[in-house]
């Protein structure tokens, strides 16, 4: 999908009606709470997908996911305690989080739109060799 390589799996996905900005998409959240909005629907999705690529971005969200835990930890624990500092810190570690995670989305992985009025939802970024994997993931689906 995004490397040109041939594919043998595929990992399944949501795509999601959404008329903006694509890189608020991959913000924390955001995509499933788009998609339940009134006049945005959703779609599920199989995308054909190397190995490599699919460890570089499993590894890069658990990052990120894990650090936004710890952060929003931090912040619970300094609420809860009263120390200003904690809650600061863990809010800022939080912030930090959803930045790279939203940035790591944009950069290395794919967002899948919706779009109802042609029947069709659009992938990008892709490699230029992707319609010929995904048509074949689909064959092989199909048959």
């Amino acid at each position: 999908m995004l490397s040109g390589v041939e594919t043998r799996r595929a990992v399944r996905l949501t795509a999601t009606q959404w008329g903006g900005r694509r890189w608020l998409l991959g913000v924390p959240g955001f995509a499933p709470v788009a998609g339940r909005m009134p006049g945005h629907g959703r779609c599920p999705v199989a995308l054909p997908v190397s190995e490599r690529i699919w460890k570089m971005w499993r590894a890069r969200d658990l990052a990120a996911m894990s650090t936004l835990t710890a952060g929003a930890t931090f912040f619970g624990i300094g609420l809860a305690t009263g120390a200003t500092g904690l809650a600061v810190f863990g809010l800022l570690v939080a912030i930090a989080a959803v930045a790279y995670r939203t940035r790591s989305h944009h950069d290395f992985w794919v967002t899948c739109t919706l779009r109802p009025e042609n029947s069709t939802i659009l992938v990008e970024p892709t490699h230029q060799r992707f319609d010929d994997e995904a048509r074949k993931l689909f064959t092989r689906t199909v048959h």
